[in-house]
C-alpha cells in the first residue's frame, strides 16, 4: 500500500516536471525596447523629460530613454561625439555650434521662450526700469531703449557666445550702441555669474529663469525683460542627421511623450513642479521652488501642447514667435557680433521641424 502511494506520488511529480519543462520550451522573451540617450540641463524647462521618466511614459510609448544630465552648452558636442542621441536644445545652440558640429540638426520646437530673459540690476543702481520709463506717451519699445541706454559704459555679467549674450546684444544694438564697446561683458556660467553679481560684481546680470528668480528674491529688479530683448528663442529637441536617418520612429515616440508631459503639467502642475524642482535644486544654487515653477509655467515661457499649437505659434510666418525670426537674429549675432561662425547657417537640412511635424501628424494626429 505504501509502495503504491510512493509510485503514485512519483508519477504525479513527473507530470508536473514535464508540464513545467513544456512551458519552458514555449516561453518567449519580450523584445527589448530601442534605447535612446537623451540629455537635459538643470533648468526648469529642459528638465521636463524627467517627468516622463518618473511616470514610465517613455517605456509605455515603446522607447527606453536614458536621461543624461549635462551642462546646457555641452549638449551639442555630446551629440556630435555620439555620447547622446537626442538633446534638449534651441535654435541658438544649433546655429552657434554648426561650424564645429555640422551634422547636428534642430528637430522640433515646443517651448517658446518669449518672456524668459531679463536683464537684472540692483535696486540702488540709479537706473530706471523700462516699466518705470513707460508712460502714456512712451511706447514699450521706446522705454526699453531708454532703459538699455543707461548701460552705456557699464558691465553686464552673462554667458558669452550663447543665447544669453545674444539677447543682451540685441538690446544694446537696438538702443543704437555697439556691443563690447559701449557695454562690456563679463563672461561667466549662469550660476557663477549670479553669485558674482550678488556679491557686487558688474552693473547688470542676465542668466536663465532659475537665476532670474533668485535675483528677484534677493531684491534685484528687471531693467528690461521678455520680447523687448529680441525674437523669442524656441527650445525643443535637437539631434543628428545620422540619428534622424535611422531612428526617426524613436524620435517621434519621444516627442509624443513630450506632448503628454506638457498636457499633464497643464492639468497637474503641482505634481510636475515637485518632480522638476527636486531634481533642479540638486544641481543649481537657484533655490527654485514649486511656487516659482508655477509662476513661470506658461507665463514667462509658453509650451505647445500638440502639433496644431506648434503650427500656429512656431511654424506660422505671421506669428510673432515664428521660428525664422529667431533663426535670422541668431545668424546676425554669431556672424556679425560674436564672430564665432564664418557665415550664416542655412536652415535647409538643419531646421527639420516642418518635416518632423508632417511625419508626427501622420503617425499620431494633430491634437
Amino acid at each position: 500500500m505504501i509502495m503504491k502511494r510512493i509510485q503514485s506520488m512519483t508519477w504525479f511529480i513527473g507530470i508536473l516536471i514535464c508540464i513545467s519543462c513544456t512551458g519552458c520550451f514555449h516561453e518567449t522573451k519580450t523584445p527589448a525596447l530601442p534605447k535612446v540617450i537623451l540629455s537635459v540641463a538643470p533648468f526648469q524647462d529642459t528638465l521636463l523629460p524627467i517627468i516622463g521618466e518618473n511616470k514610465g511614459w517613455f517605456k509605455e510609448a515603446g522607447v527606453d530613454v536614458e536621461i543624461k544630465l549635462l551642462p546646457w552648452y555641452s549638449a551639442q558636442e555630446a551629440l556630435a561625439s555620439g555620447s547622446v542621441d537626442v538633446a534638449m536644445g534651441n535654435i541658438s545652440s544649433v546655429i552657434g555650434s554648426h561650424n564645429n558640429f555640422p551634422t547636428n540638426v534642430y528637430a522640433y520646437g515646443f517651448d517658446i521662450f518669449d518672456n524668459g530673459f531679463a536683464i537684472m540690476v540692483r535696486p540702488k543702481s540709479g537706473m530706471k526700469t523700462a516699466q518705470q520709463l513707460q508712460t502714456g506717451t512712451v511706447s514699450p519699445e521706446q522705454a526699453a531703449r531708454a532703459a538699455i541706454l543707461q548701460l552705456k559704459g557699464k558691465t553686464i555679467i552673462t554667458t558669452a557666445h550663447t543665447d544669453m549674450e545674444q539677447v543682451v546684444s540685441y538690446a544694446v544694438r537696438a538702443a543704437g550702441m555697439t556691443m563690447y564697446k559701449d557695454v562690456k561683458v563679463i563672461d561667466m556660467e549662469p550660476d557663477e555669474g549670479l553669485a558674482a553679481f550678488l556679491r557686487g560684481t558688474g552693473d547688470a546680470y542676465l542668466g536663465g529663469i532659475p537665476q532670474r528668480s533668485r535675483a528677484l528674491k534677493e531684491g534685484d529688479v528687471e531693467l528690461v525683460s521678455g520680447p523687448l530683448l529680441g525674437p523669442s528663442e524656441i527650445n525643443g529637441l535637437v539631434t543628428t542627421t545620422k540619428f534622424m536617418s535611422s531612428h526617426e520612429d524613436e524620435l517621434l515616440r519621444i516627442l509624443n511623450v513630450i506632448f503628454r508631459i506638457v498636457n499633464y503639467t497643464n492639468q497637474n502642475i503641482d505634481d510636475s513642479a515637485r518632480i522638476v524642482v527636486a531634481e533642479m535644486n540638486k544641481d543649481t544654487a537657484a533655490k527654485f521652488t514649486v511656487d516659482d515653477f508655477k509662476k513661470y509655467w506658461n507665463h514667462y515661457e509658453h509650451y505647445t501642447a500638440n502639433p496644431e499649437q506648434a503650427q500656429q505659434q512656431i511654424l506660422n510666418p505671421s506669428s510673432p514667435t515664428y521660428w525664422k525670426r529667431r533663426w535670422d537674429d541668431t545668424n546676425d549675432y554669431f556672424v556679425g557680433v560674436a564672430k564665432t561662425i564664418p557665415k550664416p547657417v542655412d536652415p535647409r537640412n538643419v531646421f527639420l521641424m516642418e518635416e518632423v511635424q508632417q511625419r508626427y501628424i501622420s503617425k499620431y494626429g494633430a491634437h
